[in-house]
């Protein structure tokens, strides 16, 4: 059962590193998802509902039967990869010295360098062969609110719906949205959020995220606009085969809600007195359908 890690610095360490890496891999949370603290193997497959743009609308004939129409949907089947690990060995002394802080920061520390590979992997994807030619091209001193209006336009006109739509940042263009004066006042924003928090809950339709993992994939990536059914992602917990020595292999999962879960594999070693932890998860992904304008610098 998830969530059983027991032990002081176990659970300092643990908390720490799903709250880091929940945090750090926010925007994928906003897509086609599919997190369980279910057990599964590299190689399987995990599939996510997709739904297909509805028939069009028809005129009744008198006298006539209505027409029933489909309901379409298909599956995205995605192959769980290999497993992705951080790990850390921390001797006898080391424990014993240990403060609630430091193993807080600790866990935080490695659960970060994990969102960081499975983030940049799954934003991959997002290159010009996927998605096309770039919905803004400039610099982050350029960027502005009349750019996010104009991009939401964009996938107006492609018929993208505006339910479940996210614009993703590099901070210097995040930065600059928070500067236009159009945001920061709160009286024209319509709330106080911007100047206070460094927050923009929404604008022009998007749920805005703020994200320094954004990889440039060759071709200047600095942000993307989104809708949810864009990108599909699945995620699960490795379970050890029976017969393993260890104090502690099981899963835990993001306290909020999110369905986010790493696995913990904890053992250790008489001869040098270290315990060692890795956190690790196996995912996968792919494009869904079209829905993603990217961002560049240049």
């Amino acid at each position: 059962m998830a969530n059983s890690i027991t032990g002081i610095n176990d659970d300092i360490i643990a908390q720490g590193a799903i709250e880091a890496f929940t945090a750090s891999v926010l925007p994928l949370t906003s897509m086609v998802t599919n997190f369980s603290a279910d057990a599964a193997k590299r190689g399987e497959k995990v599939s996510i509902l997709r739904t297909i743009a509805a028939d069009a609308a028809t005129t009744k004939v008198s006298h006539t039967a209505y027409t029933i129409q489909d309901a379409d949907s298909d599956a995205i089947e995605l192959t769980l990869g290999q497993p992705v690990y951080v790990s850390f060995g921390l001797d006898d002394v080391e424990i014993a010295s240990s403060s609630v802080l430091n193993m807080d920061v600790y866990g935080k520390q490695k659960g970060f360098q994990l969102a960081k590979k499975v983030l940049q992997d799954v934003l991959s994807e997002i290159t010009a062969a996927n998605f096309g030619a770039a919905g803004f091209t400039g610099a982050a001193a350029n960027f502005d609110e009349d750019d996010v209006a104009d991009i939401a336009s964009q996938m107006d006109q492609a018929d993208i719906p505006e339910d479940g739509r996210v614009l993703v940042l590099k901070p210097a263009y995040f930065t600059s949205l928070l500067k236009s004066t159009g945001i920061k006042d709160a009286s024209a924003f319509g709330g106080a959020e911007a100047i206070r928090q460094g927050n923009i809950p929404n604008l022009s339709g998007f749920a805005i995220f703020k994200s320094n993992l954004i990889p440039a994939n060759g071709e200047n990536l600095v942000g993307f606009a989104s809708h949810m059914t864009s990108l599909a992602f699945a995620m699960r917990y490795l379970q050890p085969q029976e017969g393993n020595t260890y104090l502690r292999a099981e899963p835990f999962t993001d306290p909020n809600g999110s369905g986010v879960t790493l696995g913990l594999r904890d053992w250790y070693e008489n001869s040098t007195g270290i315990r060692n932890r890795v956190f690790e998860c196996v995912y996968a992904w792919e494009t869904a359908q079209d829905g993603i304008q990217r961002l560049v610098s240049a």
